[in-house]
């Protein structure tokens, strides 16, 4: 009931301050287990991401928020849940492969940080998010932000198509396929950039 009520609250503030447009609902698999991979620009992108999402989602979220006493709350009432960043959370994972086995959508940053400029988005992604999907069995959902948190700035989120990796569930890829598939999930993120 909570999250229902504050899911209303928070759509209706980035609809009416950010003027937010969603495209791309039909894309969203409304069943089943779903990693949900979104392009990371601001603060606001966790809150407004999930906003745009037509289910309820959990949120994987940087351990630090937790420590703050009324967002850690907050947050964990709106079903997010930690991690330690720039070290293997085992804790994290094995709780994101739970939420995906139980049918659930869960809203990971693959980049793992707020990417602002072109020589950021040239680093390598962690292939980590791979190996969860593929180890879950479930598919990845593109997501794209175009960052624009000003008022009546035209905020957009835009939902890609589903990309499935069911070839690699009986047999684990190699480390160089889970790099390459992870650049090309980023390099899926931001072609929805370019998606009228």
């Amino acid at each position: 009931m909570f999250y229902s009520l504050a899911a209303f609250f928070v759509r209706a503030f980035f609809r009416i301050v950010f003027f937010m447009r969603v495209d791309g609902k039909e894309n969203v698999p409304m069943e089943g287990g779903l990693l949900f991979c979104a392009n990371h620009r601001s603060n606001w992108d966790p809150p407004a991401v999930a906003a745009a999402f037509p289910r309820k989602i959990s949120i994987m979220a940087k351990e630090e928020l937790f420590q703050k006493p009324l967002l850690g709350r907050l947050i964990k009432a709106l079903r997010a849940f930690p991690i330690r960043r720039g070290k293997g959370d085992a804790g994290a994972v094995m709780a994101t492969l739970k939420l995906l086995g139980s049918g659930d959508a869960t809203l990971v940053f693959p980049e793992g940080t707020r990417v602002r400029s072109e020589e950021e988005r040239k680093r390598e992604i962690n292939p980590g998010i791979i190996r969860i999907a593929i180890k879950a069995r479930v598919p990845i959902l593109p997501c794209y932000t175009n960052g624009k948190y000003r008022p009546f700035g035209g905020l957009k989120v835009t939902f890609g198509k589903p990309i499935s990796y069911e070839e690699y569930y009986d047999e684990a890829p190699d480390k160089e396929t889970l790099q390459r598939l992870a650049n090309e999930l980023m390099a899926a993120i931001y072609s929805l950039a370019e998606v009228k």
